[in-house]
């Protein structure tokens, strides 16, 4: 078998670019909240209402469908295996799923969630083409351990996305010039030409696509229901658009450290998929421990800044409209810093191929939390959010067992 051509580079956390991956991670944090940030300002909560349903929408069918394909890409260019043009066949499968799924749900909620305007049908569509494309490209970088440039294209795509809502919504005042904005940011990383570092051999044998994939979806669909749906769901418990609008705004601010996990996560992958491969199950065992102390007590700290400073935070950032009640800012802060850690935690199980016992933990969660939310009292919100927040811990107890 031909030697992997990262082979020779420097093993775990030394291998040269972190700090610019890092760096690209946080500024892509940045954009994306001025993005949040610019379109509240610009629009009233009432208004904005499309572009949070396009976001949250768009963000599930990403992260459940679009991901896995950057992390099976990544780990099969980590093992040296050339991706293309077999990967861009496995992601253009996804991707049209990821179209159809995210044209149908806007065509079916287009008076409630949209204003009414087809448009979005297309940006959906357009968005899923080029996401598809930006994931297998972040997977032969991080995969190959081009980490510098997975740092430039997170930050390339979320300015551009930002420059480009902000011009479009110059030339015409409506949220659907910031979905624009959106749909030019996913092709945007396409200057970069990332399929240049796909050099690996093709003789290396594959892992099935269809056996990954299917155990990760199975897996990664409930947990970004679980994580991502809050918004839309308030909708089904009686909330209207304007309370929709609040939630998107508190949970994509409040989501920031698992943003920065989804970033960052490439950069973990190989090193994990290393000691996989090395039989150092043992490591990997006490890595998770490690992982989930520091979560338990990081969830119990952040359930209390939530609720000390939460809504004031949001205000701070946002006009007063938009601001949270205290006891929604601590579930979702509470929540999301759970479901980080368990996101970390998976990575093991990715790392060695077994997607299969994502689902178990997730799903489980899923269901605890949509129990917890049903039978919950209190207004909408209180109750998505009670839900989310049971949900998330479950889960990381859960991934924990796994």
């Amino acid at each position: 078998m031909t030697e992997p051509a990262t082979a020779s580079l420097p093993r775990g956390f030394r291998a040269p670019g972190t700090t610019v991956m890092v760096l690209g991670s946080l500024v892509g944090a940045v954009g994306a909240f001025g993005f949040q940030w610019y379109g509240a300002r610009v629009f009233d909560r009432e208004t904005y209402g499309p572009i949070g349903a396009l976001w949250t929408s768009f963000f599930i069918l990403v992260t459940v469908l679009l991901v896995p394909v950057e992390q099976y890409v990544t780990r099969e260019v980590a093992r040296g295996r050339k991706s293309l043009p077999q990967h861009l066949k496995v992601a253009a499968g996804m991707a049209g799923l990821c179209a159809v799924l995210g044209a149908g749900f806007v065509t079916v909620t287009l008076d409630a969630s949209f204003a009414g305007d087809p448009v979005y049908i297309l940006q959906i569509v357009l968005l899923s083409a080029g996401y598809g494309l930006l994931f297998v490209g972040k997977g032969i970088l991080a995969g190959a351990r081009r980490f510098q440039e997975v740092g430039w294209m997170l930050m390339v795509e979320s300015l551009v996305r930002l420059a480009a809502a902000v011009g479009f919504v110059a030339l015409a005042r409506t949220p659907a010039s910031m979905g624009w904005g959106m749909v030019v940011g996913g092709f945007s990383v396409l200057a970069l030409a990332w399929w240049r570092r796909d050099t690996g051999d093709p003789g290396v044998e594959a892992t099935p696509p269809a056996r990954f994939l299917r155990g990760y979806v199975g897996g990664s669909a409930p947990a970004q229901v679980l994580l991502a749906a809050a918004p839309l769901a308030v909708l089904a418990l009686g909330g209207d658009s304007g309370l929709l609008s609040v939630l998107f705004v508190t949970f994509t601010l409040y989501r920031a450290p698992i943003t920065l996990v989804f970033s960052l996560q490439g950069r973990l992958l190989p090193y994990l998929t290393g000691m996989s491969t090395a039989g150092e199950h043992h490591g990997l065992a006490r890595i998770v421990r490690r992982v989930m102390t520091a979560g338990v007590v990081l969830t119990a700290l952040g359930g209390l800044v939530g609720w000390v400073v939460g809504p004031e935070v949001v205000s701070l950032l946002y006009p007063d409209e938009y601001a949270p009640a205290r006891l929604v800012a601590a579930l979702v802060a509470a929540g999301v810093t759970a479901a980080a850690t368990a996101q970390i935690a998976s990575q093991v199980l990715v790392a060695e191929g077994r997607t299969k016992r994502l689902g178990y933990a997730w799903t489980t969660g899923l269901a605890a939390a949509v129990v917890v939310a049903v039978l919950a009292s209190g207004t909408p919100a209180g109750r998505v959010a009670t839900g989310f927040a049971s949900g998330e811990v479950v889960a990381l107890a859960m991934m924990g067992v796994l």
